[in-house]
């Protein structure tokens, strides 16, 4: 289980990047709780977003994870290599089409994905139980509305 401390402040806001701050070191505990969890898998983020995407849709072409996950197709080769040598994914041609590869999750690596997204979650869930389920939507809709005001 993680738990992580974090100094709670009620104050008022004086500035804009007090805002950002807080938004920032949010996203800082977040990142190192999931880093937790993950490394207790031996999987990097990207490599877990690459398993998380094909437990999704299934046998999928690299281009398709690349193009998902905003990553060059340089970069997902080495992902998909790391993750083929670790026994969770297996790759293969299209049939009329060699050029295109298929990847798919092994036994081993839908457990592994399972596993990974369910401790995720939990963790999550953890972070969030401070909120009542509406302060969580009200967080969502707000977090949201900022994204598209930045957009």
């Amino acid at each position: 289980m993680i738990l992580i401390v974090v100094p709670r402040r009620v104050e008022k806001v004086r500035r804009p990047s007090d805002v950002t701050d807080s938004i920032i070191m949010t996203y800082r505990v977040l990142l190192r709780g999931s880093e937790e969890v993950l490394s207790a898998e031996d999987l990097t983020r990207p490599q877990f977003q690459a398993l998380r995407y094909i437990a999704e849709k299934g046998a999928t072409p690299m281009k398709g994870i690349s193009d998902k996950m905003f990553v060059t197709p340089a970069n997902i080769t080495g992902i998909i290599d790391r993750l083929e040598a670790k026994g969770l994914v297996k790759r293969a041609t299209r049939h009329g089409d060699r050029r295109a590869v298929i990847v798919e999750l092994t036994t081993k690596g839908a457990a592994v994905q399972e596993r990974v997204s369910s401790k995720y979650k939990e963790f999550i869930q953890n972070a969030l139980k401070v909120f009542t389920t509406e302060e969580q939507k009200m967080l969502r809709d707000l977090l949201l509305k900022l994204q598209e005001g930045m957009s």
